[in-house]
């Protein structure tokens, strides 16, 4: 593999220990980049049928991509997890180590995130060590500390998403959409910052018509219960609405999604014919919001950026 990519480039065989070039090299065999590397020509391979228009991909030069794998070496990540935020984000081998070593300084020093917790930050949102300082990671930081997002450090895989592209439409999508007013939208993110992981047309928006169209129910509901865009539309909220109405139960939204399925059934057959407690009632959480008590996982993940 390196004889390929130093012929690929026209370069000479860089001076680097070998135990260097073989995690880089292994890394690059996972998923090489699609983004072209200024000073390189492009690929010799002819280009697939189907994508004729598309620039054609260019591997990362071998010196730079051993320089970036030394910088996340010497910061305690593991060779395993190189390899694997390799193929999750190419890019991370394709910049230069100095970009890598600014991502870091900033995650450490002005994002407070420990340096013992980055191995665990890079296998979660390896792109935060390719975004820009200046353009990127500060101006999220500052909205999400504007919005008061708590335990950022906990966090920083949000700071690689755009404020413009990625934060805004969210909150936007909520109080256009939904009706929810600005300050309950604000409330919503902050409480539930998962949210600015969801995709609007894919996850947001179905859920958002499917709670006020064939569940008929408020927004009001999705403010004090952010959490309801976390739940597969398909598996969990059609299936257990469908359930409610079948009995003639309107269970709030908590109490519906959150619970097991042997508890949720539990909870419906003991609410056919009977009202249901109030909020500030004790059995409200004794008895109806838990968590998952049968081991399943309901969840969806974050839509990646």
């Amino acid at each position: 593999m390196e004889e390929l990519l130093l012929r690929h480039a026209g370069l000479p065989r860089p001076v680097a220990p070998r135990r260097r070039l073989r995690v880089v090299a292994v890394a690059l065999r996972t998923r090489p980049t699609s983004l072209a590397v200024p000073g390189l020509p492009p690929s010799p391979s002819p280009p697939s049928p189907l994508s004729a228009t598309a620039p054609e991909p260019v591997l990362p030069s071998p010196p730079v991509a051993a320089d970036a794998a030394a910088v996340l070496l010497a910061a305690g990540v593991p060779a395993a997890d190189l390899r694997r935020a390799a193929g999750m984000c190419p890019e991370l081998l394709s910049v230069p180590a100095e970009t890598i070593a600014a991502a870091l300084r900033f995650l450490t020093d002005e994002a407070g995130v420990p340096a013992s917790d980055l191995p665990r930050v890079l296998r979660r949102r390896p792109r935060l060590l390719v975004s820009p300082v200046a353009s990127r990671l500060r101006p999220t930081l500052y909205f999400l500390r504007a919005l008061g997002v708590p335990d950022l450090h906990r966090r920083a895989d949000l700071l690689s998403f755009s404020v413009e592209e990625k934060l805004l439409p969210r909150i936007e999508f909520l109080e256009s959409s939904l009706g929810v007013p600005a300050r309950a939208a604000r409330s919503m993110a902050r409480r539930f910052p998962a949210l600015f992981g969801y995709g609007v047309e894919g996850n947001m928006r179905p859920k958002a018509e499917y709670l006020t169209g064939a569940m008929g129910r408020d927004a009001g509901e999705v403010v004090e219960f952010p959490e309801y865009f976390s739940y597969a539309l398909g598996t969990r909220i059609a299936p257990r609405h469908e359930a409610c109405a079948a009995r003639g139960v309107r269970l709030p939204l908590p109490a519906m999604l959150r619970p097991g399925e042997a508890k949720f059934r539990a909870t419906l057959d003991g609410c056919v014919g009977s009202t249901p407690p109030r909020r500030r009632s004790p059995l409200w959480h004794a008895t109806w919001v838990d968590e998952f008590d049968d081991g399943e996982t309901a969840k969806e993940e974050p839509a990646a950026a």
